[in-house]
């Protein structure tokens, strides 16, 4: 057991009152208990366990994909988040936006990496969701520890491999988050927020591809640039 620190175990075992107050037995148990309280207390990880802020209107996602020569980022900006997902997306070269219902969010049996993302166009998703697991399927991984899905259209599954943590910029600051990892078929390795409200994959790898998030951003105000106005009301009542 680590020894405690000089000076951490409090004063009051120290004073008159307390030794009066106390048995020699009981004061040596309470001081063994801070002690151990104190040790268990070190134990933890600055960040561990903290809560990701509410995703909404205005809330900006940015993920790096590594090239040979440079990185890119990969953004997305969401409209609409409840009950249904609204989001327009950008990358270096194209720019779109993706709603996924709220029928698809809980029950679809399908998962896309870039089949959503069309240059220049306004995807729906069919029986599938992109970023985010539906919670169909991840309530299958958490609790059957796989999933029957169709990847990329294509039917195949996912095995659950185990949790861990992830650490990412969040308004500006270091956020450790719990995430669970998955592999599937084809052999990539995804990790999503270990959260059934909150599934967003935080990381993909694939041979040498990676794509890894680095900041989400909530704290801000009309950061969207092509969903606003009549455009964003249309959507959003279609």
């Amino acid at each position: 057991m680590r020894r405690p620190i000089p000076g951490l175990v409090p004063n009051i075992f120290k004073a008159r009152d307390f030794r009066s107050a106390m048995p020699g037995k009981f004061t040596g148990r309470c001081i063994l208990l801070v002690s151990l309280l104190l040790t268990v207390l070190w134990s933890f990880p600055a960040g561990h366990g903290e809560d990701m802020p509410l995703f909404g209107r205005d809330t900006v996602l940015v993920w790096e994909i590594p090239g040979k020569d440079f990185t890119k980022d990969f953004v997305v900006r969401i409209a609409a988040y409840s009950p249904d997902l609204l989001m327009e997306w950008e990358d270096e070269k194209s720019q779109g936006t993706v709603f996924i219902s709220r029928r698809e969010i809980m029950e679809a049996k399908g998962y896309v990496t870039n089949k959503l993302f069309k240059s220049g166009m306004d995807a729906n998703a069919e029986d599938e969701t992109t970023v985010w697991l539906s919670r169909r399927l991840y309530r299958d991984l958490k609790e059957k520890k796989e999933a029957k899905v169709k990847i990329d259209r294509v039917q195949g599954r996912m095995i659950y491999l185990g949790e861990g943590e992830y650490t990412v910029e969040v308004n500006g600051s270091p956020m450790k988050f719990p995430v669970i990892k998955v592999q599937d078929s084809r052999k990539a390795e995804l990790w999503f927020l270990d959260r059934e409200d909150n599934p967003l994959m935080v990381q993909y790898r694939m041979r040498q591809y990676r794509k890894t998030l680095v900041s989400v951003t909530t704290n801000r105000k009309n950061t969207l640039r092509w969903i606003k106005g009549p455009k964003l009301e249309r959507m959003l009542q279609d």
